[in-house]
């Protein structure tokens, strides 16, 4: 029972939520939903996306053995650095899930071979963010790629696998949640900067510097807000929907704002609440 937990926990499920949720949101954007093509294109997505979980898992084990302020959202698991499982372990279950991944995205393309290859395009960046010799997370380009993944092709992937075209509403809804999600993973590097820096990681957080990275993080928070009431007034999205975006930036900001106290489980939780929030806003009022 030890080993099971450990190895949940080393798969990270609570982050899969999101991208079931970003999905869901494409999925819903048109007007009918397809049971069958809806299942098979949300496993193709979270076969890639614990694919990203379990390689991040094996690639970071040193860096996170040194971790000292790991919150539920950063800092990796902490089951390698247990010495729980051998790191293989991790290197094999990304194996079996891309496995997975590309199995499904054959059956998807049986009828899209558009969404089948923006699957493929996810399950490469799922290995590239953290394994050499692209090792993404190490050129201040892993957070924009994992936005464009999470953000937009998820998204895209939902609406596409039922076999229309994303409607303008969509697109703006991506356009809110790109900013916002970006945000989130910089209050996730926060925490570790460091750590990460000590170590060598050159995220992004660890490239421009602590007070930068929290003014960006804010500024893109509120550049959500600003898209978010301008597709509101113009009628792109609800005004319900506007309004559940402006109100989940709330908490990121201000936790944000008290930062100096290094309430870092706060912020973190913050910035998921944010994108969890104006997801469910956003898929309630499409």
């Amino acid at each position: 029972m030890r080993t099971v937990s450990a190895f949940v926990r080393l798969s990270r499920p609570h982050f899969l939520l999101g991208g079931v949720l970003l999905f869901a949101v494409g999925a819903f954007s048109g007007e009918n939903v397809d049971a069958v093509r809806y299942a098979i294109a949300q496993v193709m997505v979270t076969a890639a996306q614990i694919t990203a979980h379990y390689v991040n898992e094996y690639a970071d084990v040193e860096v996170d053995s040194h971790v000292t302020n790991r919150t539920f959202f950063s800092g990796g698991s902490g089951v390698l650095t247990a010495d729980i499982f051998d790191p293989r372990v991790a290197r094999h279950a990304a194996s079996i899930s891309s496995a997975v991944a590309v199995g499904t995205a054959a059956i998807v393309a049986t009828y899209s071979i558009p969404v089948a290859m923006l699957g493929l395009a996810t399950l490469a960046v799922s290995w590239a963010y953290s394994m050499p010799p692209v090792r993404l997370l190490d050129t201040g380009l892993g957070e924009l790629a994992t936005t464009l993944v999470v953000a937009a092709a998820v998204p895209l992937i939902g609406s596409l696998a039922q076999g229309g075209s994303p409607s303008a509403s969509l697109w703006w809804s991506i356009a809110i949640l790109a900013p916002i999600h970006f945000a989130m993973m910089l209050a996730f590097e926060i925490p570790d900067l460091e750590t990460d820096a000590e170590a060598g990681k050159r995220v992004l957080a660890v490239r421009i510097g602590r007070a930068s990275t929290i003014w960006l993080m804010v500024l893109l928070v509120v550049a959500a807000g600003i898209v978010a009431a301008v597709a509101g007034l113009t009628g792109a999205i609800t005004a319900p929907a506007a309004w559940g975006v402006l109100a989940g930036g709330v908490p990121v900001l201000i936790a944000a704002a008290g930062l100096r106290k290094n309430n870092y489980p706060v912020l973190t939780a913050a910035a998921v609440a944010t994108l969890v929030v104006a997801g469910v806003a956003l898929l309630v009022g499409s």
